[in-house]
């Protein structure tokens, strides 16, 4: 597993008897993760199971609990769990056998008792060591329609249930079921307190339009004992809230059936291609707003995108992230949201595992007074995480630490903050294989023992450092500015006070033309046209970036396909304000982007960057806007910081 330098994240790996297609983490985050799948229906001799594993270790993964179920039925599909004292009720979607379905009579709702080990602080000298917990099957439902296909293909794919809440009084949930190859799909919102659901409990039962499915749905509780229900198809967005009493089992439903909020709109005349991107994924941030994860048309990328839910009317995009282009489709999605502060200001994690057997880690941050969110920002990239493709990522809930009672009067201790703490993201594969990734989050004041939590980088963390390293700089170089002033002013009346500075710095000061209008058309722009050794050698002359297209880029491509290169054609700022560009070849573009995360094609570049380096390029001479932007598709886009800090150091040691 390939991590970030200086990453404090820690992971720990596990393999089981069996493939795995569904896991969930323990609603309290009490240190247990519950797995399911198995082969299925089958002679290959691949046990069917329920795994629960402990993961309080950060670096290990040990087995609590296992069930084998009945090799003469399908695999574990789904899962989700109700928390109980002493273990879980948790709920799997489990297909009866071919004859059983067959004959009409698919029991696929199936649930579970769970009783865990004792933790080795609660044991008593009698009892074992390795002592385990136990797993019991208590019923099994048919919520679903039979099914009127000629084969009966229908299964629980999807299983949800509303977020636990942390209550004196405990926490009454809600769940949905939805079909997976059903002739006619179905939706199925039930009353998910008891331990065997059963008809009775039905909240609502959802038709889907013909030929459509549900691909993912979550369900959020705004306000207690009120939830909203939103789920995607692979082009539509759909919503429905329910008002449950749950002592006489009945709902108001608003509107009576669920709305259509958004709809993919068909690819524009210019796109190649007339397939709509599909949504994979879909999770609420806050009961307003959803992400969603986007697989673009014929493989060609992943995107995130977050929507608003008016209480009427459409939903309104509200932010959009491109996935590196290496990630050219994704299969799972989870957010972890982090506690808010007493302005509601939140932080969401969200992990994507891509196809490429890749995890991306991303944060972005809630700000209730204007009601946006910040630019999504990459925390951490986990490469080759399994040998076989992911079918599940999912994160631990996290639920912020009791904070300690104020100081009685009289005392001048302040209670601290709780400290750091921890989020998990599990990943499992149909190779069998579990990992279990461990992420510190920390206070954004430590100094106040109220203050919410945050996923802070290394990259934060080394730009906080260069920041205050460059402000005390600031700081020394204007004292040292004004008490040179004083010296130099008695001592040597033609240097003044300028005499402080270093010789370039005073001829920049001098030219007061040049200061105002920057350094335009005198700015220094170099091109290395050679960067790996098996790349030919430097274009004669000061060769401009058409140029490099034209020698690089492949102008005729068969089909009218757009241009591919042949090489990476690399444009790259090396000063803060964007007056130093370099223009570099790369023979390998896979072997470039594995060492520069950050560099982007110009149609993954979001609206407000392409501004920037259309300004850039236009300044330097390098590009027209009547040349159009396609000449620039292919081209990668870096920025480089830290420029700023040797400036600083230069002046300090002039």
């Amino acid at each position: 597993m390939v991590y970030k330098p200086h990453s404090k994240v820690s992971y720990a790996k596990a393999t089981l008897p069996y493939p795995l297609f569904a896991a969930e983490f323990d609603p309290y985050n009490r240190g247990y993760l519950v797995v399911g799948g198995g082969g299925g229906e089958s002679k290959t001799g691949v046990p069917n199971q329920i795994s629960v594993l402990d993961v309080s270790d950060r670096a290990a993964i040990t087995t609590a609990a296992t069930i084998d179920l009945s090799r003469g039925e399908d695999s574990v599909q789904s899962i989700s769990s109700l928390a109980t004292k002493d273990g879980l009720i948790t709920f799997a979607g489990i297909n009866s056998s071919e004859a059983d379905q067959t004959a009409g009579n698919n029991e696929h709702f199936r649930s579970f008792e769970i009783k865990y080990p004792p933790r080795k602080k609660q044991k008593t000298e009698k009892e074992i060591e390795d002592e385990q917990g136990t797993i019991k099957a208590l019923n099994k439902r048919a919520l679903f329609k039979t099914s009127t296909a000629a084969r009966k293909e229908t299964y629980q794919r999807l299983l949800r249930l509303s977020p636990a809440q942390k209550r004196t009084e405990g926490s009454k949930r809600i769940g949905a079921v939805a079909t997976g190859m059903a002739k006619d799909s179905e939706l199925i919102v039930f009353n998910a307190t008891v331990p065997a659901p059963d008809k009775a409990d039905i909240i609502t039962r959802i038709d889907l339009p013909f030929k459509e499915e549900v691909a993912d749905l979550d369900i959020a509780e705004p306000v207690e004992s009120q939830f909203s229900l939103a789920y995607c198809t692979e082009t539509n967005i759909y919503e429905q809230i329910f008002k449950y009493d749950f002592p006489k089992k009945k709902a108001e439903k608003t509107p009576a059936g669920p709305r259509r909020v958004y709809q993919m709109p068909a690819p524009e005349a210019s796109e190649k291609t007339t397939v709509k991107p599909k949504f994979r994924a879909l999770r609420f941030l806050n009961s307003q707003n959803v992400i969603t994860l986007v697989n673009k048309a014929n493989k060609s990328g992943v995107e995130l995108r977050i929507y608003h839910l008016y209480p009427t009317g459409p939903a309104m995009m509200l932010l959009q992230k491109a996935l590196p282009a290496r990630v050219k489709q994704a299969v799972s999605m989870d957010v972890c949201a982090l506690d808010a502060d007493k302005n509601g200001n939140q932080q969401f994690v969200i992990a994507i595992a891509g196809q490429d057997i890749s995890i991306e880690v991303y944060t972005t941050n809630f700000q209730p007074k204007t009601e946006t969110f910040s630019p999504f920002k990459n925390y951490l990239t986990l490469k080759d995480v399994h040998q076989h493709q992911m079918t599940k990522v999912c994160f631990s809930p996290f639920h912020s630490p009791t904070r300690a009672a104020d100081s009685e009067k009289g005392k001048l201790e302040t209670p601290t903050h709780p400290g750091p703490q921890y989020i998990r993201l599990a990943s499992v594969t149909y190779g069998n294989t579990v990992v279990v990734d461990t992420f510190p989050i920390s206070p954004v004041d430590p100094k106040d023992k109220n203050s919410r939590y945050v996923l802070h980088s290394a990259d934060d963390d080394q730009w906080t450092f260069l920041t205050y390293g460059f402000i005390i700089s600031i700081i020394v170089l204007v004292i040292a500015f004004i008490f040179q002033a004083f010296v130099s002013g008695f001592a040597n009346d033609n240097a003044g006070m300028w005499s402080v500075l270093p010789k370039d710095m005073r001829d920049f000061l001098d030219a007061p033309a040049r200061a105002a209008g920057g350094f335009g058309r005198r700015a220094e722009y170099t091109i290395i046209s050679a960067v790996d050794e098996s790349v030919p050698s430097a274009i004669p002359g000061k060769a401009r970036l058409l140029e490099l297209i034209d020698t690089h880029l492949e102008q005729n491509a068969p089909n009218n396909e757009e241009p591919q290169p042949r090489k990476a054609i690399v444009v790259r700022d090396d000063s803060a304000e964007g007056s130093s560009l370099s223009f570099e070849v790369h023979d390998d573009k896979n072997a470039y982007l594995e060492k520069d995360t950050e560099a982007k094609h110009w149609d993954e570049l979001e609206e407000h960057q392409k501004a920037v380096w259309r300004e850039r390029l236009i300044r330097a001479g390098e590009w027209a806007e009547g040349e159009g932007e396609k000449v620039l598709i292919g081209v990668l886009f870096s920025s480089y910081a830290g420029m700023i800090g040797g400036i600083a150091r230069e002046a300090m040691n002039a």
